[in-house]
């Protein structure tokens, strides 16, 4: 009987490795295919949100307090926590996950706000020059950093760096608070380059979708705007989307846009270049064809509500 049972016992052994090895193959896949709304971030990532934080936090304390060659609230605020808030370091990932993609485009230009400088409604010629405008101001000026925040942030920043700069210098200044006042009252979030392409999407029709499909030609904010109209979920998220280390949640973006095999392709080839590995192309090759829109749009839902339960909740 022993002697029956050793090789049954093999076998159930072998069957139950691979049961093992698949149920943690199931578990890679999955987190692979449908990440969650928040992954930890590299070295890199955490180095570039570090630097972009500092340098928000010293152009609005130039606009407040006068420019200095280094920001001296901006350590403060770092070691008491108030840069670590969920919403401030969210918006910042974003600015980074957009920089990386205007870097691999090689450039952040819209030739299509170009174009619709000559369009026949008002409303999205003046959106288009305020793209251009928003761009030009966030690629070349320096000291600017700030015209990039949503309005809600930049309140908070700036009261928050009065508050440090009075705790510095041990007494208040009326003309520091006026000039927070005054950049609170003269900031315009119409005037911004998300807020300007969310303008243009909506009052272009259907003739232009091609040209806001392609981001070569539309620019990143345009894109991405684009998508963001179309799937229903936030601008940032769909930056950080793409940005993601795995190229699936963006193969997921796309098929649920419906955007056909080969313009899929060229996208993120466009936007994921350097990232874009041989594995993730054959996987892209051998089944984006089967992704159901429908069932790419549920994930896509799933994974806005995630984010939001994550940002409402508060964590860092």
């Amino acid at each position: 009987m022993d002697g029956l049972l050793g090789p049954q016992d093999d076998l159930l052994s072998i069957a139950c490795a691979h049961a093992r090895d698949v149920d943690a193959l199931c578990d890679d896949v999955a987190s692979i295919i449908f990440p969650s709304a928040v992954h930890t971030p590299s070295e890199a990532t955490i180095s570039a949100v570090s630097v972009k934080l500092l340098q928000i936090v010293r152009d609005i304390e130039a606009r407040l307090h006068g420019a200095t060659p280094e920001s001296t609230c901006g350590p403060l605020l770092a070691r008491s926590g108030f840069l670590r808030k969920t919403d401030i370091v969210d918006f910042a990932l974003a600015r980074v996950a957009e920089d990386n993609l205007i870097a691999r485009l090689g450039s952040g230009f819209s030739q299509l706000a170009v174009e619709l400088l000559d369009h026949a409604d008002t409303h999205v010629i003046e959106a288009a020059q305020a793209l251009l405008a928003a761009d030009s101001l966030q690629v070349r000026s320096k000291g600017r950093s700030y015209l990039t925040l949503p309005p809600e942030i930049l309140h908070k920043m700036c009261w928050r760096i009065v508050a440090a700069l009075e705790l510095l210098s041990g007494s208040q200044s009326d003309t520091i608070i006026d000039n927070a006042r005054a950049l609170i009252a003269r900031y315009d979030e119409a005037q911004t380059a998300t807020a300007s392409a969310r303008k243009i999407v909506h009052f272009l029709g259907d003739e232009n979708r091609a040209a806001l499909s392609n981001p070569h030609h539309a620019g990143v904010h345009l894109f991405v705007a684009h998508l963001s109209a179309d799937l229903n979920i936030g601008h940032d998220h769909i930056l950080r989307l793409i940005d993601f280390e795995s190229a699936f949640p963006m193969m997921v973006m796309l098929a649920a846009a419906g955007f056909p095999e080969h313009a899929a392709l060229q996208t993120m080839i466009d936007l994921r270049s350097q990232l874009l590995s041989a594995r993730e192309a054959a996987l892209f090759e051998a089944d984006y064809a089967h992704f159901i829109p429908e069932m790419a749009r549920q994930q896509i839902s799933d994974w806005s509500s995630a984010r939001l339960l994550f940002l409402s909740s508060g964590k860092t």
